[in-house]
């Protein structure tokens, strides 16, 4: 084998490489970007290329814009400050073809309150106004939510909802709600309020969250959520990441269909799974839906709780995305595994087969990737 032969094969070997047992190796090149302030999780590319996303502090959600596809990061705007109000659960969409971006995001006043709000920019993410409330002073959890333009053009936000599995007799349980507007205006009444994600048995013990949506073409979306594996392992519910699709563009779910996308082993020593949780999906190139999510199964030892800080959790990011059909998956790899402080993955398409990931490493420190097919 020549020198020029080796060294190929090195670069070629460097490359992040998937193998499933049931698809062709396929693999990917993955670069870093940039470590540092920037988006957390969820971002939106304007119409002049430039990617605006943002991260809650707190009492603040601050904005922030890169126009050189994640390598820089600077401040763009404030959606929201209030001292009064804790917000998380940041959320950004934007319009096709419009300099509008939407911005989600939860409110817990001082009353003990939950509220989904949707803030607006016509800027690109400089300027905010205050849009709609999804919903509101609700004393039981929701969260989490992830807007959606559906094929109608009707705006759609998917959210975590103790109150709506409650409602419907599962006291403790938390559902995957979704409520719709007509188009990009008005009340967020046109559906009523759907139960995107549950298990096939409504009385079953789910805790399904931190949903996003993607569209698969001709009216039909999926659903990826974290959520708890069916039967508690050494007497511990731990993450599993689920998919569940619509066929008829969000207004009825196929529950039966309901499936896991990823769940880890299970620790012998303890009897209890490892964690599979806070997963992003997204279509790349237009072909498979790739999912990041944050795991524990690298660690050993007794796998973490499930409800344990994120902060406290040990925690590496992987990729899993479908096979030949929407309903299989494989192809499992590792992002990111320097270190045990991460949480929040994020995924945005620049170009087709072009992908930015973001990672939240907390204190103000997010890291970015670059991963291209």
């Amino acid at each position: 084998m020549g020198k020029k032969f080796k060294g190929l094969l090195a670069v070629l070997l460097a490359i992040v490489t998937i193998f499933s047992s049931s698809d062709s190796a396929r693999a990917f090149s993955l670069t870093e970007l940039s470590y540092g302030a920037g988006a957390i999780r969820s971002i939106a590319k304007c119409l002049d290329g430039s990617l605006v996303g943002g991260r809650s502090s707190g009492h603040e959600i601050e904005v922030l814009g890169s126009t050189d596809k994640g390598k820089t990061w600077a401040g763009r705007g404030t959606v929201a400050n209030n001292s009064a109000i804790d917000f998380g659960d940041v959320m950004f969409l934007s319009v096709p073809g419009t300099n509008t971006v939407y911005c989600a995001f939860r409110e817990y006043n001082q009353a003990k309150q939950y509220s989904i709000v949707i803030c607006k920019s016509t800027n690109s993410g400089k300027d905010w106004t205050y849009d709609s409330m999804v919903i509101s002073g609700q004393t039981s959890f929701v969260g989490a939510p992830w807007l959606f333009l559906a094929n109608n053009g009707d705006m759609q936000c998917y959210y975590d909802s103790e109150p709506l599995a409650s409602q419907n007799g599962s006291s403790g349980s938390q559902w995957i709600a979704m409520q719709g507007r007509s188009g990009l205006a008005g009340d967020w009444n046109k559906y009523g309020v759907k139960a995107a994600s549950r298990d096939n048995n409504a009385g079953k013990f789910v805790r399904d969250g931190m949903a996003s949506v993607v569209d698969l073409g001709n009216n039909r979306i999926m659903l990826v959520t974290e959520g708890i594996e069916d039967s508690a392992s050494g007497g511990v519910y731990s993450n599993v990441v689920r998919a569940i699709q619509s066929f008829d563009g969000g207004n009825t779910w196929d529950y039966s269909g309901r499936k896991i996308v990823y769940q880890s082993f299970i620790d012998s020593a303890s009897g209890r799974r490892y964690n599979a949780y806070c997963p992003v999906a997204i279509r790349i190139g237009g072909g498979p839906v790739g999912v990041i999510f944050c795991t524990d199964e690298d660690f050993g030892g007794t796998p973490d709780m499930s409800n344990l800080d994120v902060t406290k959790r040990r925690t590496h990011i992987k990729y899993i995305r479908t096979l030949t059909t929407f309903e299989s998956w494989g192809g499992l790899t590792t992002i990111w595994t320097n270190g045990s402080a991460a949480y929040a993955p994020g995924m945005i398409e620049t170009a087709s087969n072009d992908v930015v990931i973001t990672i939240d490493h907390f204190a103000g420190n997010q890291r970015f990737l670059r991963m291209i097919p």
